[in-house]
């Protein structure tokens, strides 16, 4: 199986910086946005849907478009690394080393994948503004979305056994059970702003856009801490036992 083979290109205590400046890009970005919009008077753009409340994406068009590219850049490629690193070290021996049943291992593909379409769906979102491009930027925003809704699910799935069963890596329990929450909630937001929007509850609905950007945020920390936990100081025995391993 190709994961048992060590990538070590990024030593491999230096793999939690990837999710770590995603997360970081992310919310600075987002907050940069907001706090101007705020600070203008809330101003309401050419074609905004919102009459109330200004969505990420109209104000990435008109304000703050430079730091929108620059942000969304650097936490689309880092995020594509975090996705990889994560899964990678499930597999790796010099990490984790876990041996899992084939779905898993093609889930994880899977999830990797997801990963890279939706980084490379947040790149042409901000290049292509929902103002002068709007068809296109509604078609890449979907592309995005459900590639990252895709690349969490998956991820919750692979590492689901760390989260609620016994397992030798004890800080990393903590960090699976936090992701698994956070995807949960984003999942319950999501379907709320949806139906929001669909009701026209707009002042509703850009709240929940914002907190379901921002959570987006506090996931990729979640990431970090998953990718930065060393193996336990147990014997090979318990550790296997533990694992379900023979």
């Amino acid at each position: 199986m190709f994961f048992q083979i060590p990538v070590h290109i990024v030593p491999l205590h230096r793999l939690w910086l990837f999710p770590a400046v995603a997360g970081t890009s992310w919310f600075v970005t987002l907050a940069a946005m907001l706090l101007t919009w705020i600070g203008r008077g809330c101003p309401r753009y050419p074609g905004q849907q919102n009459p109330y409340i200004a969505f990420v994406s109209d104000i990435a068009a008109f304000q703050l478009k430079p730091l929108f590219l620059v942000g969304s850049v650097t936490t689309s490629l880092c995020y594509i690394a975090t996705v990889v690193a994560v899964h990678f070290s499930r597999y790796d021996g010099a990490m984790y080393g876990i041996r899992d049943v084939a779905w898993k291992a093609r889930t994880s593909v899977a999830a990797m994948l997801s990963g890279v379409v939706a980084g490379l769906g947040l790149t042409l979102v901000a290049v292509l503004d929902t103002f002068r491009f709007h068809r296109a930027h509604a078609v890449l925003l979907l592309v995005c979305l459900v590639g990252l809704a895709l690349s969490m699910v998956l991820t919750t799935v692979v590492y689901w056994d760390q989260a609620w069963s016994p397992s030798p890596f004890r800080r990393l329990r903590c960090h699976c059970v936090a992701g698994t929450v956070i995807v949960f909630v984003d999942f319950a937001l999501g379907l709320a702003f949806y139906t929001l929007m669909q009701l026209s509850f707009w002042r509703s609905s850009g709240i929940l856009e914002w907190v379901m950007a921002f959570t987006g945020a506090l996931y990729l920390f979640a990431l970090a801490g998953i990718v930065s936990v060393p193996e336990e100081g147990i014997d090979g025995a318990e550790r296997r036992a533990l694992l379900g391993e023979r």
